[in-house]
């Protein structure tokens, strides 16, 4: 016993100094490249921002585009699964969270049955995302001809490389048509919002030319996972308009500057003219972001933000966001908290032009550490559509005031601002 728990101790300061330094670190690269995002404002022309925005995403904006907007898993869910039933050729799937229950044994079930009917059928799995799911529904999969790949499992030796996901959530059949968005894999996304044991999320189905940006995306991941390429005839089909909407892919992958992820948000912001609305799980902007939003509100702009209310899945990520509110909220900002359930969903609309939709959160580490996909559907119809599921959304969340915030106490502003510095691990 003597020998033991020296050890024990020994192992323990260990872990806790390891995890230290990847806060640390972690929170230095994110510093890093918010100091590198003085965001700027664009200008009113239309033909400026979307110019802006090709250069922000380094995409350029394709056309001939179809685009479907689907709320929550009841809509969700079922084109989805369609679309794996209707396979013939490939199914690429890559998502952060895949965990236990009804829905992840149904896409289990509908990818295997492709397998067995000759798809090829590649998975890729953040290790971290998808801790909680069944390994059972793994190897069911592999049985079934599925190639299921790990991202950046947990390895001693290599921690700040495991500290770098794949948030991205990509569904690719047959080369033709793909969804993203912010839904994962699980019961919690099943129903319509209508109680806390069903979450708020959305999510895109499309079809044209942008679908190789977004095959693109899942190629880097597998690249990544398997060191092989993905070059035959049938990953990239040719791909024909079939609708009249262009659209931006947002395919972000941090390295030293800033990230794709990073510039496009910012070029929403700085861009905006008369209406920001966003939607965001886990709000908690870089100092350069709350600069830029202030800034937005103090020209005019009405900026909005929905964020989780009373069923936040991550609490820490809400105190460290609620540090943010006070200086937003003065600038004439408008915060709102969603009250029904958590709301997941990761949406910008700007002047009722354009619609960002993805995986991507408005926080470091969106911008400076995960992989990360969404993109930007310049269309006035579904921004408009967009717009009135917010509104809607609005009417059943809880506004921020300035006298709610003064009235908390000095050790919760205290432990908010500790979570904010830590939010790049967040």
């Amino acid at each position: 016993m003597t020998t033991v728990l020296p050890l024990l101790g020994g192992v323990v300061a260990a872990l806790v100094l390891a995890f230290i330094y990847i806060t640390v670190a972690a929170n230095a690269e994110a510093h890093h490249q918010d100091r590198v995002m003085n965001v700027p404002e664009i200008g009113t022309s239309p033909d400026e921002f979307l110019r802006a925005l090709h250069g922000a995403a380094g995409e350029c904006i394709s056309e001939g585009n179809a685009v479907d907007l689907y709320q929550n898993g009841d809509e969700i869910f079922p084109p989805m699964l369609a679309a794996i039933h209707a396979s013939r050729s490939t199914i690429h799937f890559s998502t952060y969270v895949y965990w236990a229950g009804v829905v992840p044994e149904t896409f289990a079930r509908a990818l295997s049955d492709a397998a067995l009917r000759g798809v090829v059928v590649r998975v890729v799995l953040d290790s971290e995302g998808t801790e909680p799911m069944p390994k059972g529904l793994v190897q069911q999969m592999r049985d079934a001809g599925c190639t299921v790949a790990w991202f950046r499992r947990m390895r001693w030796f290599d921690w700040m490389k495991y500290n770098h996901r794949t948030h991205r959530r990509l569904l690719i059949v047959d080369g033709t048509v793909a969804f993203t968005g912010g839904v994962g894999i699980a019961d919690e996304w099943t129903g319509h919002a209508q109680s806390p044991a069903h979450w708020r999320d959305t999510h895109v189905r499309l079809t044209g030319p942008i679908v190789a940006s977004l095959q693109g995306a899942f190629t880097d991941n597998w690249n990544q996972c398997t060191e092989e390429l993905l070059l035959h005839g049938r990953d990239y089909p040719k791909l024909q308009p079939t609708g009249d909407v262009p659209v931006c892919a947002v395919v972000s992958t941090p390295a030293n500057g800033a990230s794709e992820a990073q510039r496009v948000m910012a070029a929403c912001v700085a861009g905006s003219t008369r209406t920001l609305h966003v939607s965001n799980a886990y709000f908690v902007p870089p100092a350069s972001f709350i600069d830029a939003l202030c800034a937005a509100s103090e020209r005019g702009v009405d900026v909005t933000i929905l964020v989780p209310g009373p069923y936040h899945d991550q609490k820490i990520v809400q105190r460290a966001s609620r540090h943010t509110w006070p200086r937003l909220v003065r600038a004439g900002v408008r915060i709102y908290e969603y009250q029904p359930t958590m709301m997941h969903a990761k949406t910008v609309i700007a002047d009722g032009e354009l619609l960002l939709v993805g995986s991507i959160n408005f926080d470091p580490r969106s911008f400076a550490l995960n992989a990360e996909c969404g993109v930007v559907i310049v269309s006035r119809r579904h921004a408009a559509d967009a717009d009135r599921y917010f509104e809607d959304d609005i009417t059943r969340s809880r506004q921020v005031t300035l006298e709610q915030l003064a009235s908390l106490g000095t050790g919760n502003r205290l432990v908010d601002k500790l979570c904010y510095w830590a939010r790049a691990q967040l």
